[in-house]
C-alpha cells in the first residue's frame, strides 16, 4: 500500500463480506479467512475484515478511507431498503421465494466499484464462469496493471489503464476469447475520446444504458451490470441465466419490481446468492 495505512473501523448492519464476495460483483477479492479479504479496486487496495457482525474494519492509507466507504456502500439508504423488504417479507410469508432469498443474503450490498474496471470486467463476463471470468481478469492486471507489495508483503495488481489495452495482439493467452477485440476497441475508443466514461456514468439510467449498448460488445444483461455495480444505478436489474432461471420459475406473472423501485438491483444480487446458494 502506497502512504502510512491506518485501520477504519464503521458500524454496519445487514452487511456480510462473505455473502457480497460470493454475489457476483467482484472478481479481485482475495479471501484470507472468514470475513477477512484482501480488496483491490482500480489502483487502490485495502485490506477489509469483521471484528464483529456489526462491525466492519478497513486497513489502507489514511487518506483513502472516504473511497472505501463509498466502495462500500456505507452511506446508502440501506435501512431504508430493508424497512421494504422486510415489509414484504412479513406480507409474502417466511416460505415465499424473496422471502426466503432475503433471509439467506441479509447481509448484501451493493458495492460503489470503478466504472473503467466494470465496463471490462463484465465484457470478460459475457457467456463465461466466475472462476474464468476471475483467471481472465487476475491474468489481465498481472500483465498490464502496476505489481504493488504491500506492507504485509502481499502482492497485488492495478486494473489496468484504458491505453494499456488498446492493441489486440497484447491480449492474446489471456483467456479472454472473442472478448478481446472488444476490449481493445473500447480501450481505444476510451483513448481516443469517443468514449468518456464519466460523463456515462453521469447520465441518468436511460441514457447510459442507451450510450453503453451502442458500444460493440455490450449487450442488455452486461450494460446493466456496469450500470448497477460501476455506475451507481441500483434500479438496473441484469438478468442473467441464473436470474431468467429464477424469473421464469417463481415469477411467471411477472416480478413485482414495483415493490422495490429504485433498489431492484440489490434484490437481484439477493436472488443470485440465494439460487447458486441452493444449488450447490
Amino acid at each position: 500500500m502506497n502512504g502510512k495505512t491506518t485501520t477504519f473501523e464503521w458500524t454496519v448492519s445487514h452487511f456480510d463480506l462473505d455473502q457480497i464476495a460470493e454475489s457476483g460483483q467482484v472478481f479481485r477479492w482475495e479471501r484470507r479467512g472468514p470475513e477477512n479479504y484482501l480488496i483491490s479496486a482500480g489502483d487502490r487496495v485495502c485490506v477489509a475484515y469483521m471484528p464483529a457482525p456489526d462491525k466492519l474494519a478497513v486497513r489502507c492509507p489514511e487518506n483513502q478511507a472516504a473511497f472505501w466507504r463509498y466502495y462500500f456502500g456505507l452511506g446508502d439508504p440501506y435501512p431504508e431498503y430493508w424497512r421494504t423488504i422486510n415489509t414484504w417479507m412479513e406480507r409474502d410469508g417466511p416460505d415465499a421465494y424473496l422471502s426466503k432469498a432475503a433471509a439467506a443474503a441479509s447481509g448484501m450490498v451493493v458495492l460503489h466499484q470503478p466504472a473503467w474496471e466494470i465496463m471490462i470486467s463484465f465484457v470478460i463476463s459475457q457467456n463465461n464462469n466466475i472462476p474464468r471470468i476471475r483467471a481472465s481478469v487476475a491474468a489481465l492486471c498481472r500483465r498490464f496493471g502496476k505489481r504493488i507489495t504491500t506492507e504485509d508483503d502481499e502482492v497485488y495488481y492495478t486494473f489496468p489503464s484504458p491505453e494499456a489495452l488498446t492493441e489486440l495482439e497484447d491480449l492474446a493467452g489471456l483467456g479472454l476469447g472473442y472478448r478481446d477485440k472488444y476490449i481493445a476497441a473500447i480501450a481505444r475508443a476510451v483513448t481516443g475520446g469517443g468514449l468518456d466514461v464519466p460523463m456515462v456514468a453521469a447520465m441518468d439510467y436511460s441514457r447510459a444504458k442507451a450510450a453503453l449498448k451502442a458500444i460493440p460488445g455490450i449487450g442488455e444483461k452486461v450494460a446493466n451490470c456496469i450500470l448497477l455495480y460501476g455506475m451507481g444505478h441500483l434500479d438496473a436489474f441484469p438478468v442473467d441465466t441464473w436470474i431468467r432461471r429464477v424469473l421464469d420459475r417463481e415469477f411467471p406473472g411477472g416480478f413485482p419490481m414495483e415493490r422495490y423501485a429504485g433498489f431492484g438491483g440489490l434484490i437481484q444480487q439477493m436472488i443470485f446468492y440465494y439460487e447458486r446458494r441452493v444449488e450447490k
